[in-house]
């Protein structure tokens, strides 16, 4: 019958349409939609997002009273995170061997080098992110040709940031693509293109079509990464364990994650450590710290994405307090927050309402970070959750100290005395607590620039990221066929 156009189907992508007749009189008129994804408009390339407001009911306790509305929210998510392990499976899906009466799937001949496909969550800025984008230059040095998917619809603003290589193709499924016909597609592409190897970076439909690939290319390896468990679902590293008999290894990039697998999916051999840092990183010493004990002149600085994992609110009200605490002492308090996102325009009217603005410089994110934190004394982290947040090996590299909600793999790299509870206003209290006594007691601040350099001496002394996943790489790269 005859397609019916609504305002939807000619909206400001519409790029035209085609009319084919049937093989014969008798063949039904089928219209075909086509999502052909457009690049991002220059402005659309900053992460200009809608301001962030907070739900309708809770609005005017947010207006009066900030903390009292992150309270709110905060027992929210420990409510959440309480109900997810009844609400969401922590058992590892079952899967068959087959019987030795059926024949196995035969690899077919290919005379096309091998290659890798890398399956994003989506192409925007973030820790899995950085990885997934690493791994892709990995696996071009080992020889492997890269085809890219992401499995969240994005304007993709990273996609520059892929190599420019004929080896490098980035294939726009998220837009043009339902996740349940993933399956056959990624099926087609392996014989296509003699796909060895899968490595899937937080990818939901590239775990859904594990089945598909298991049943008719077994020969393929599948490998994940994983960086931080949600509270609301137990996050990736929950689907992950959940798929984990369709996966030859886990690679995490911390030890916190190997304690999840293993407690959780009772997992132990095929779960690697690998750390986020490169081998120019392992330097065999650190500099000085950069606070000295009752300096006159305190640098704070903050650096994340602006969202509520960050808590840029609890960010505004830490500054306040430390303002207040610099009168006090006698102090000149300077800051400067480095991000964007939703709750900027946030930020900036607490800072205004509070009358610290003055004091508090907000910057862009493309700003430099290290000569920020080689500049600053104390890193604040007050998040709501992390994996094992980057800036925290760039604050220690550039003698910051950094001073963190003790959440994730937090306790991995920071000293005891240096977390800070979850709590909102007990998280304010404590950076406070953590900043006065560093202030004042110089052997506190001895013992932790000690406690630092072991924890990041440990740290060095591990496997990193590559270092686990180039051997696998190379494996796929070398792979002959039968």
């Amino acid at each position: 019958m005859p397609f019916t156009f609504h305002p939807d189907h000619i909206n400001s992508q519409f790029l035209g349409q085609i009319e084919l007749p049937g093989a014969h009189p008798s063949v039904p008129t089928i219209t075909i939609l086509v999502a052909i994804p457009r690049k991002p408009l220059p402005i659309e390339m900053k992460q200009t997002e809608a301001p962030w407001v907070p739900v309708r009911k809770l609005r005017a306790v947010h207006r009066f009273a900030p903390m009292i509305y992150e309270k709110i929210r905060y027992h929210a998510e420990m409510l959440r995170k309480q109900h997810s392990i009844k609400r969401h499976s922590q058992i590892s899906l079952p899967i068959g061997e087959g019987s030795t009466l059926f024949s196995s799937p035969q690899q077919s001949v290919s005379d096309k080098r091998p290659a890798i496909l890398i399956g994003m969550h989506w192409l925007e800025v973030g820790g899995a992110e950085k990885l997934g984008f690493d791994t892709i230059q990995w696996a071009l040095e080992a020889g492997l040709r890269v085809f890219v998917v992401a499995g969240v619809p994005s304007i993709q603003r990273m996609t520059e940031k892929l190599p420019n290589s004929p080896d490098v193709t980035f294939l726009r499924l998220d837009r043009y693509l339902p996740h349940h016909l993933w399956p056959r597609y990624v099926e087609k592409l392996i014989r296509t293109e003699n796909i060895q190897l899968i490595h899937i970076h937080h990818c939901r439909p590239l775990y859904e079509s594990l089945p598909q690939v298991r049943a008719k290319l077994p020969w393929v390896t599948v490998i994940d990464s994983t960086h931080i468990i949600e509270y609301a679902d137990g996050g990736f590293p929950r689907i992950s364990g959940v798929w984990s008999n369709f996966i030859d290894l886990h690679h995490v990039i911390s030890k916190e994650l190997i304690d999840y697998y293993r407690e959780n999916f009772h997992l132990i051999g095929k779960v690697k450590l690998g750390r986020m840092l490169k081998p120019v990183e392992r330097q065999a010493s650190l500099p000085e710290l950069n606070m000295k004990p009752g300096k006159k002149r305190l640098q704070v600085a903050f650096v994340g994405r602006l969202y509520y994992q960050k808590r840029p609110v609890i960010v505004a009200e830490a500054f306040r307090a430390l303002s207040i605490w610099a009168k006090r002492n006698n102090v000149v308090l300077a800051g400067k927050i480095v991000g964007e996102g939703p709750f900027l325009d946030t930020v900036r009217e607490l800072l205004r309402r509070y009358g610290i603005a003055c004091q508090i410089e907000l910057l862009p994110a493309n700003s430099p970070v290290s000569d920020i934190l080689r500049q600053s004394d104390i890193l604040l982290l007050p998040s709501n959750n992390e994996g094992l947040a980057l800036v925290c090996y760039e604050a220690v590299e550039q003698g910051c100290i950094p001073i963190s909600t003790n959440v994730g793999s937090q306790a991995e790299i920071i000293p005891p005395d240096l977390l800070v509870p979850l709590e909102p206003h007990a998280c304010v209290r404590g950076i406070v607590r953590a900043v006065n006594r560093l202030w004042h007691d110089a052997d506190f601040l001895s013992c932790q620039r000690e406690a630092l350099v072991s924890s990041w001496s440990a740290i060095m002394n591990e496997p990193t990221a590559r270092d686990i996943l180039m051997p696998v790489y190379q494996d796929a790269a070398a792979s002959l066929q039968e």
